[in-house]
């Protein structure tokens, strides 16, 4: 992102290291005083630009937060703000997702309703998502959803967690601001292949520290209830 500042910051560090060492290794040349504090107050200005740059800055923009605003949940080091919307195709919940690091990720996300909610898989109570994400990809999933006539225009309550595993560790922070702990379960990422997509589950699985979202259901629905119920990912 900072590629040509950074390698400026690169060159005028070594200049000024090179003048300091000139500086003050030149005892008794005129102009040697103002040289060493000039030399010295410019090495350690570049220096503190450096560490900035390269250890506090961050590497990409946050472009979640320019999509749904500073609010938004984290999967150890994966972001998350899922929501509910209508689409040409019909009603979908939508999970935003940024990877705040440089290597892939796969994530999990289970949403528990809190009462009668929208149906994703026929006959599950929970909905429970799995994804990858490259590094530093920011995108959404679409998952079309079956909203009840009776439920339209209401506010569910569901009760959410996510997982992330980097098989390859997290590798170079691209972002700093993390999202709000969202809890956690178990997975047994090892073990079991990750399939992509929804699956059908019930509400055995223990979530742990989960968080409760407020989804506006939609109002109006123009278009047919949606058939083909296969999500669909989408990098921004």
């Amino acid at each position: 992102m900072h590629e040509k500042r950074n390698f400026v910051l690169v060159l005028l560090g070594t200049a000024s290291v090179l003048w300091a060492i000139w500086a003050w290794t030149m005892s008794g040349a005129d102009g040697v005083g103002f040289s060493k504090i000039v030399s010295l107050i410019f090495t350690l200005t570049i220096t503190g630009c450096l560490i900035y740059a390269f250890n506090m800055e961050d590497q990409l923009p946050n472009r979640l937060q320019e999509i749904v605003g500073s609010h938004y949940f984290e999967a150890d080091g994966v972001c998350l703000f899922p929501l509910v919307r209508t689409s040409q195709n019909g009603p979908e919940l939508s999970i935003y997702f940024q990877n705040r690091y440089e290597n892939p990720a796969s994530v999990i996300v289970h949403l528990r309703p809190a009462q009668r909610s929208f149906t994703v898989v026929e006959g599950a109570s929970d909905v429970h998502i799995a994804f990858r994400v490259g590094g530093g990809d920011v995108g959404v999933v679409h998952q079309p959803i079956t909203v009840p006539e009776t439920l339209r225009g209401e506010i569910v309550n569901v009760q959410m967690v996510g997982v992330s595993h980097y098989p390859r560790s997290h590798g170079t922070r691209w972002r700093r601001n993390e999202g709000r702990p969202c809890g956690t379960m178990d997975v047994d990422w090892v073990g079991n292949a990750m399939k992509i997509g929804a699956h059908e589950v019930d509400g055995t699985i223990e979530l742990t520290d989960p968080v409760m979202l407020h989804l506006a259901m939609p109002k109006n629905i123009a278009c047919p209830e949606p058939r083909d119920h296969s999500c669909r990912q989408e990098i921004l």
